[in-house]
């Protein structure tokens, strides 16, 4: 919201939905922005972190709740994780930044492009920067943010949280999801593998915004039925320098974290 001039409190108590809701449409009137985003659609109880913290430090005890963020999220607010006593167990899904970097790039492209920002230029594919162009990146590429957070939840939470790498699950989901929920303490249910390939069972997911409300991030995702393995790999040579940059700078981030991962055998 920075890029707008928009700022919001640290705290829940401080937020006026309303005040927030005329402030944001203000500042998107007469931009490509204006029939995007749209605040009415949000659900502003997820939208501050001590908000959030205080939800899931009250969620009934005898149910199992996934919880998805990304780390960036919280980077310099992790005082505002919730509480250990509430019971969460930490889990990170990782990902081969030689597989992110490439895929991420044209994710980011499509949502520019599907999603312009005001005063944005064209995207051009040939000379398009993931490192610089989207405005927003976070340390490390993101990569620091979770290995940070992954440091501070062993040291405050939890000394072995659960690590999975994402690829490995996708491609070996028989194998790996029933040691995934083992490793949390939760029953396993072979039904899990496949689901119905409707999308209606997003709508009951408590998300900033509805899911599938026009973006182009999880299209794929909410079309499936079932675990389906990543495209393949590019090779380096085939890879864009900012994605080549990316991956340098990341991979010992990943590495590390990779040594304590759950694994086939």
């Amino acid at each position: 919201m920075k890029y707008m001039g928009l700022t919001l409190p640290r705290s829940v108590t401080n937020f006026d939905a309303d005040d927030y809701i005329a402030r944001v449409k203000a500042a998107v009137k007469g931009t490509p922005l204006e029939h995007q985003l749209k605040p009415e659609m949000m659900d502003l109880s997820i939208l501050l972190r001590d908000g959030v913290r205080e939800q899931l430090n009250s969620l009934p005890e005898d149910r199992s709740i996934f919880l998805k963020d990304m780390a960036y999220g919280v980077t310099n607010f992790l005082d505002l994780l919730p509480s250990k006593e509430s019971g969460f167990k930490h889990t990170f899904l990782i990902r081969d930044p030689e597989r992110m970097f490439p895929s991420w790039r044209n994710l980011l492209m499509a949502q520019m492009k599907a999603h312009p920002l005001p005063g944005q230029k064209p995207i051009d594919e040939s000379t398009f920067d993931l490192t610089t162009n989207p405005g927003f990146m976070m340390p490390g590429y993101t990569y620091k943010c979770q290995y940070d957070l992954w440091l501070h939840v062993k040291e405050h939470f939890d000394p072995e949280p659960v690590v999975i790498d994402i690829d490995e699950l996708v491609s070996n989901p028989r194998e790996l999801l029933p040691k995934y929920f083992a490793a949390c303490g939760m029953p396993w249910d072979e039904r899990l593998l496949s689901w119905d390939a409707s999308p209606a069972i997003a709508g009951e997911w408590k998300t900033l915004y509805p899911m599938g409300s026009g973006g182009v991030t999880h299209q794929r995702a909410l079309a499936s039925s079932s675990f389906q393995p990543s495209r393949p790999k590019l090779q380096k040579a085939d890879m864009t320098p900012d994605a080549i940059k990316a991956i340098d700078e990341t991979m010992d981030y990943y590495k590390k974290m990779a040594a304590t991962r759950i694994t086939l055998d």
